[in-house]
């Protein structure tokens, strides 16, 4: 008898405990609980804890209550400028409704799928009316250019909204509230043009900045013959004040080489007369000189007996 009514107690024992493991359940911070009965919906738990549900009826299906990520494959589509591109976008979603989504998503994993097709179709959507440079700037801040010439071609000139805005369009443009499912933020990773394009691309570019750098060469070229011009402009300057200052020196010079010969011819006529004979020698006479003159010439006597006094050596006496 006794040991019929341990066995007996042993058997409610486990039957109590299997029953109270059966209708416990706990729930983690971030996390939430759907409970359904014979596999329908009836209550919804978001507060962490220790819960309790009909054991071997219901069930606990656990969904995430933080964000969660989505990012989606890179897809070939068109600018409202005709540039052909390769856009990749990311996101980041919540359970908003853990009702709704159990009964119309049921798992994450078709979450994931549904924002696929409805966050590629908005974003398809919003980059066809937009230009490629609204994609690709940050925002619609006035840009800077490098050059004049670049500011003054209207082609680059940029009427918009900068990326920023492009992704709250795309945000906008999805609508997932009937499936319990909030869309918290969506960014653009990358954006690149398509590989058939992206040579052309690059050519642009390069031709685009050698065409600066020749730019930057000319402006190089004009300020250094203005600079040459003006150091010539200055040399010149310099050297005619140069000559004149010398032409000054040189007239006062002369000036004072008349006034002191002057000086010295009139204290002596006879030295003056002198110096004019050795200068009519001196300019006369020559390799090939032949002259012809008479013997009662001072010059002839000069010549012929340079050691007779003459007039002219007793002055100089």
């Amino acid at each position: 008898m006794k040991s019929g009514a341990v066995v007996i107690a042993v058997v409610v024992a486990s039957l109590a405990l299997l029953v109270l493991f059966a209708s416990a359940y706990t729930i983690e911070e971030g996390k939430q609980v759907i409970v359904t009965q014979f596999g329908r919906p009836v209550a919804e738990v978001q507060d962490a804890g220790l819960h309790f549900k009909t054991p071997f009826v219901q069930e606990a299906n656990y969904l995430e209550k933080r964000w969660l990520p989505w990012d989606g494959a890179p897809e070939s589509m068109q600018t409202k400028d005709k540039k052909r591109i390769d856009i990749d976008v990311w996101a980041r979603w919540r359970i908003a409704d853990p009702m709704t989504f159990f009964v119309k998503v049921r798992s994450e994993q078709r979450g994931q799928k549904i924002l696929d097709d409805l966050v590629d179709s908005a974003v398809r959507d919003t980059v066809a009316k937009h230009n490629l440079i609204d994609v690709v700037r940050k925002s619609n801040d006035e840009l800077i250019y490098e050059t004049e010439e670049l500011e003054r071609m209207e082609a680059d000139r940029v009427e918009g909204a900068g990326r920023d805005d492009v992704e709250k369009e795309i945000l906008q443009g999805v609508d997932l509230a009937e499936y319990g499912i909030e869309l918290v933020k969506v960014r653009i990773k990358r954006v690149n043009y398509v590989a058939s394009v992206r040579e052309t691309v690059y050519e642009r570019m390069i031709s685009e900045r050698l065409r600066i750098a020749r730019l930057y060469e000319s402006e190089a070229i004009e300020e250094q013959n203005r600079i040459l011009g003006q150091t010539q402009k200055e040399l010149d300057l310099i050297e005619g004040e140069m000559k004149q200052k010398s032409s000054e020196i040189r007239g006062q010079a002369d000036a004072q080489v008349i006034q002191l010969t002057a000086e010295a011819y009139g204290k002596s006529t006879e030295f003056y007369e002198f110096t004019r004979q050795l200068e009519v020698l001196k300019m006369t006479l020559g390799s090939d000189t032949r002259l012809i003159m008479s013997t009662e010439s001072d010059l002839f006597r000069m010549l012929k007996e340079p050691g007779t006094v003459s007039p002219l050596t007793s002055a100089l006496e």
